[in-house]
C-alpha cells in the first residue's frame, strides 16, 4: 500500500511541476512582450531593467540551491511562487523606473527559487531509469509555456481594455503565479528522503564541479543560441521578410517534432547514457543551424514545400528532431551527478548557465542580426562547433558517470 501511495504521490508531484513550469512560463512570456510598452523609458533604459532579472537570477541561484539541500524543497518552492506573485502585482501599481528596477531584480531571485526547486523536486521524484524522459516532459512544458506566453502577451497588447490599462496585465499574470502557488501548497509532495537527509550530519560533500565540466561547453553554447533566437522576431521585422503559409506550417511542425523528440531522446538516454545522446543532439543542432543559415532566405521563404526543395526541408526536420535531445539529457545528467545530498546545488547551475547564456546570446544575436537573419544561425553554428569538440574531448578522457 505504501509503495502504491508513494507512486501516486510521485506522479502527482511530476504533473504539478509540469503544470507549474507551463503556467509560470506563460506569465514570463507575456510579461516579456508587455514590459517594453509599459515603461515610459527608452530602449536602453528598458534593456537595463530587463537585464536585472537574469543577473539577479544567476547571482542568487547557487545560494538557493544550497538552501534547497539543507531546507525543505516544497517550502522553498512555495515561498518562491508567492514571492513572485506579490512582486509581479506590485509592478502593476507603479511605472517609476527605480521602483520597477528593484522589483524586477527581486523577481529574478524569486524565479531562481522556483526554478531550482522545481528541477530538484523532479530529480528527487524520478529515478535514473526514467529521469531523462521526465526531464523531456519538463522541457516541453517549459518551451510550450513560453510560446503560449508570447501569444498571450501579443493578444493582450492589442485588446482595448489592456491598451488603456497595461497594469492589468501584470495583475493577471500575478493571478496565474498565485494560482500555481496554491496548487503547490495543496498537491506538491515533499520527498521523504530529503526530510530525513536534512537531519543527517554530512561529513564530506561530494564535489560536482569536475563532473559538470565536460558537458558545460555544449550546455552554455545551447543557452547562448537560445538567447540569440529571441532576436529573431525583431530581425524578421527589420528585414521585412514575410514567411509563406507553408513555411509557417513547417515551423509549427518543427516545434511539434522538438517536443516529441524531447521525450523520445530523454527516454533513450535512460538506456544508452546521457552524454552520448547529448553529443548526438548537438551534432543535429549544428547541422540544422548550418543548413538553415546557408539556404535562408531563398529556399525557405519563397519555395513551396512541395517542390524540389522538399529534401532540404526533410533534412532540416530530421536535424532539428535530433537537436531536441540536448536539453533533457543535460538536465538529467546534472540532476544525477549531484546525488540526493547536493541535487539542489547542482540544479542551481541550470539557472546560472541559462541566465549567463541568454545574456550573451542577446548581445551576440543583436550584433550579428544587423547583417541579416541567416547570420544568427551561422553564428550559432560557429559557437556550437568548438563547444562540441571541447565536450567530446573531455568526455573521452573520463568514464561515464554513474
Amino acid at each position: 500500500m505504501s509503495t502504491t501511495m508513494a507512486r501516486k504521490g510521485g506522479l502527482r508531484t511530476i504533473l504539478y511541476l509540469y503544470l507549474a513550469v507551463f503556467l509560470t512560463r506563460i506569465g514570463f512570456g507575456s510579461v516579456t512582450i508587455i514590459f517594453p510598452l509599459y515603461l515610459p523609458a527608452g530602449s536602453f533604459q528598458v534593456g537595463l531593467i530587463l537585464a536585472l532579472y537574469p543577473i539577479a537570477e544567476a547571482i542568487s541561484a547557487m545560494p538557493v540551491g544550497r538552501l534547497a539541500d539543507r531546507f525543505s524543497r516544497k517550502r522553498l518552492h512555495v515561498m518562491g511562487m508567492f514571492l513572485i506573485t506579490g512582486l509581479t502585482a506590485l509592478i502593476g501599481f507603479t511605472t517609476d523606473l527605480y521602483k520597477v528596477a528593484v522589483i524586477h531584480g527581486l523577481m529574478g531571485v524569486s524565479a531562481a527559487t522556483a526554478a531550482v526547486t522545481s528541477l530538484t523536486l523532479l530529480g528527487d521524484t524520478t529515478k535514473q531509469t526514467n529521469r531523462g524522459k521526465g526531464m523531456g516532459g519538463f522541457d516541453i512544458a517549459n518551451l510550450s509555456g513560453y510560446a503560449v506566453g508570447f501569444g498571450v502577451g501579443s493578444l493582450i497588447v492589442n485588446l482595448s481594455l489592456f491598451q488603456a490599462h497595461l497594469n492589468y496585465a501584470f495583475w493577471l499574470t500575478a493571478g496565474i503565479f498565485g494560482f500555481t502557488g496554491i496548487i503547490a501548497v495543496r498537491f506538491l509532495n515533499e520527498p521523504v528522503k530529503i526530510e530525513q537527509m536534512a537531519k543527517r550530519v554530512v561529513v564530506r560533500e561530494r564535489k560536482i564541479g569536475g563532473r559538470i565540466r565536460p558537458v558545460l561547453p555544449v550546455w552554455l553554447a545551447q543557452t547562448v543560441i537560445l538567447g540569440m533566437y529571441f532576436l529573431l522576431p525583431k530581425t524578421f521585422k527589420d528585414a521585412n521578410y514575410v514567411p509563406t503559409t507553408q513555411a509557417l506550417i513547417f515551423l509549427g511542425g518543427l516545434g511539434g517534432l522538438f517536443g516529441i523528440g524531447s521525450i523520445i531522446f530523454g527516454h533513450v538516454s535512460d538506456k544508452l547514457g546521457r552524454t552520448k545522446i547529448m553529443i548526438l543532439g548537438a551534432f543535429g543542432e549544428l547541422g540544422f543551424l548550418g543548413l538553415f543559415g546557408w539556404t535562408f532566405p531563398e529556399h525557405f521563404l519563397y519555395y513551396p514545400i512541395g517542390t524540389l526543395a522538399f529534401p532540404m526541408f526533410l533534412v532540416l526536420a530530421i536535424l532539428f528532431f535530433l537537436a531536441s535531445g540536448i536539453a533533457p539529457t543535460i538536465l538529467a545528467y546534472v540532476s544525477e551527478i549531484g546525488g540526493k545530498a547536493k541535487r539542489g546545488s547542482a540544479n542551481a547551475l541550470y539557472s546560472v548557465v541559462l541566465s549567463l547564456g541568454m545574456a550573451i546570446g542577446n548581445i551576440v544575436g543583436g550584433f550579428v542580426g544587423e547583417y541579416g537573419i541567416r547570420w544568427i544561425f551561422l553564428a550559432g553554428a560557429g559557437i556550437l562547433f568548438p563547444s562540441i569538440l571541447a565536450s567530446s574531448t573531455m568526455l573521452s578522457h573520463r568514464k561515464r558517470p554513474s
